[in-house]
């Protein structure tokens, strides 16, 4: 009964964070965002055609690019009831629950994704924003614990932020996502 209590206390709050969350629009160049709505126009036509995994996933990247948050975690929230098993949808809304300061929401999806990934083997996460050299720098894995150490260190939680950037380096294997991973762990150490 506390134990139902609890969880009930804590997806309210949540929601509320949610509902009381600032969106707020990054700062894009006329041409930037010309070419970010037309990818938004293309992943729609896409899910349209076929509302697969990949192409929900890209529909919320894109709405997110924009920086409509909440409309792109309505689309991983359809995600996860969709395609419950999936990792992904998880891993962005817990991001963009981040990026809205919702801490507990971000923590409790990626704290989820981990486990939905537990034991399988990582794959390359495309980037929405590539590099110069369009070379991805991250994974699935290692973007699943880095986020949820950033949650847990915004929290103000630098024991739980260490354990999530110490399985992030496990799983770093790009040079560009370690010493991100390795910088955190260190600002999460000098916290402690």
């Amino acid at each position: 009964c506390l134990m139902f209590l609890l969880l009930a206390c804590s997806s309210a709050t949540g929601q509320m964070c949610l509902e009381r969350a600032q969106e707020i629009a990054p700062p894009l160049t006329r041409d930037t965002r010309r070419e970010f709505e037309a990818k938004l126009a293309e992943a729609r036509k896409n899910v349209e055609t076929e509302a697969s995994a990949d192409n929900l996933i890209w529909l919320g990247r894109r709405i997110a690019y924009l920086g409509h948050y909440k409309d792109a975690i309505k689309i991983f929230t359809q995600g996860v009831e969709k395609f419950p098993d999936d990792a992904r949808f998880l891993r962005h809304r817990g991001h963009r629950f981040i990026t809205l300061r919702c801490f507990d929401l971000a923590i409790a999806d990626l704290s989820h994704a981990a486990k939905l990934v537990k034991g399988k083997p990582d794959q390359i996460e495309p980037d929405g924003l590539p590099n110069a050299r369009n070379i991805p720098t991250s994974t699935l894995q290692s973007n699943i614990w880095y986020h949820l150490g950033l949650a847990h260190y915004l929290k103000g939680d630098f024991k739980a932020a260490l354990n999530a950037y110490r399985e992030a380096a496990k799983v770093s294997t790009n040079p560009d996502m370690l010493v991100a991973t390795t910088h955190w762990e260190y600002m999460t150490l000098r916290r402690l």
